[in-house]
């Protein structure tokens, strides 16, 4: 109990005693806040870190700035975003670059073909524009068919030949004939006995047949298939009888296979077949065959046959001429030269064989042989004169 002073002191007592007490509840007060605070702060760090642990941190490509600004902040981004920018501008300039480089390619080739034009296209599409620009040019579509063949696309080849056939005007008989005999050799090549029969068939009944027997036989010949040649030979000298061009080709390739006899039997049956009009210069066409492949004794007898019984054809004459100038000896030609001099032809045609003659004698003789002749024809000239005097 406190005691009480009589002279005031119970005052100043009570004035003590409040002012410790406020003091002793101020300290706990503050030993309470601060036990709060720690509490409170170690569970915001767990609370943090299970942030921590939850969410990504963000990836920096440098480390972090204590004073960056927002004028730095800007200029960062301003970069990034130019950074990115050059990278897309970069992108689209190399874009813009190979298709410059095609293009300049694609100048440069048509400039080449303009530049050239006899270089053949290399493509499908040069194909294609080249036909579509001169669709009656055979040899345009026989390039087209041969650059499929050469890719081995037979199937193509021949759609391509179709094609051309079709777009060739009917007029234009040579164009497709031309056509007409890729597509024989096509199937000769490329394709069976089977095919090629059949395309011949259709080339018979849409052109001249005869053409497209002669043809054919060409590219039997060629293609060294002498069997098939012969055979188809023998069917035209059958259905072609009367066409002395036929025989002639045929003996041809019978001498060019060493069949001469076969060629002696070959005339003896034209001779039965062609028009009795056509006799001297099939002989005649035998006989040079003769000449080049075969027996020139045969071949000259041939020609004295002829002339003997047609001494004035002066053509089969110059032809004999030739014929000995190439094969025959000297004698022989000079022979044949002074016989047909003393010929009772037309004055311009002994002319003829007399300039003939000076000419051989001028590369082959000499001088002498030369003046020799000069003196016949002054002789004969002189002989005319007085005729025509008399």
């Amino acid at each position: 109990m406190v005691p009480v002073s009589p002279n005031g002191g119970f005052k100043k007592q009570i004035l003590r005693n409040f002012s410790t007490f406020l003091r002793n509840k101020k300290k706990r007060d503050d030993d309470e806040d601060s036990g709060v605070e720690v509490y409170c702060r170690e569970n915001e760090s767990k609370s943090e870190k299970r942030n921590q642990e939850k969410v990504p941190r963000l990836q920096v490509s440098s480390g972090f700035s204590w004073d960056v600004t927002l004028y730095n902040l800007k200029t960062s981004v301003a970069g990034e975003m130019k950074s990115s920018t050059d990278s897309e501008d970069e992108e689209g300039e190399e874009e813009t670059k190979i298709k410059k480089a095609k293009k300049d390619q694609q100048e440069t080739q048509t400039k080449m073909q303009v530049a050239n034009p006899n270089q053949p296209p290399q493509s499908v599409h040069e194909f294609e524009r080249l036909v579509i620009s001169s669709p009656n040019n055979s040899a345009n579509w026989i390039q087209y068919i041969d650059y499929h063949l050469q890719a081995t696309d037979l199937e193509q080849a021949r759609a391509v030949a179709e094609r051309a056939l079709q777009t060739i005007y009917f007029r234009e008989e040579q164009e497709k004939l031309s056509v007409w005999v890729a597509m024989l050799n096509m199937e000769n090549t490329f394709g069976t006995e089977e095919t090629l029969q059949k395309v011949f068939e259709r080339a018979i009944q849409y052109n001249d047949p005869l053409k497209a027997f002669l043809n054919l036989v060409d590219i039997y010949i060629k293609s060294e298939k002498f069997k098939e040649a012969e055979d188809l030979y023998k069917n035209m000298v059958k259905r072609f009888r009367t066409e002395k061009s036929v025989w002639w080709k045929y003996a041809t390739f019978l001498l060019k296979q060493g069949q001469s006899e076969a060629t002696h039997r070959l005339l003896q049956q034209a001779l039965k077949c062609v028009p009795d009009k056509e006799h001297v210069d099939l002989i005649s066409k035998f006989a040079q065959l003769e000449f080049r492949m075969g027996d020139t004794v045969r071949a000259k007898a041939l020609f004295e046959s002829t002339l003997s019984s047609y001494p004035k054809r002066t053509d089969i004459w110059s032809v004999y001429i030739d014929m000995m100038v190439k094969y025959g000896s000297k004698k022989e030609i000079r022979e044949i030269f002074e016989r047909v001099i003393h010929l009772s032809l037309a004055p311009k045609k002994i002319k003829f064989f007399f300039k003939r003659y000076l000419e051989y004698e001028k590369t082959q003789g000499n001088a002498n042989t030369v003046q020799a002749v000069k003196e016949k024809a002054l002789k004969y000239v002189e002989s005319k004169g007085s005729v025509t005097t008399t």
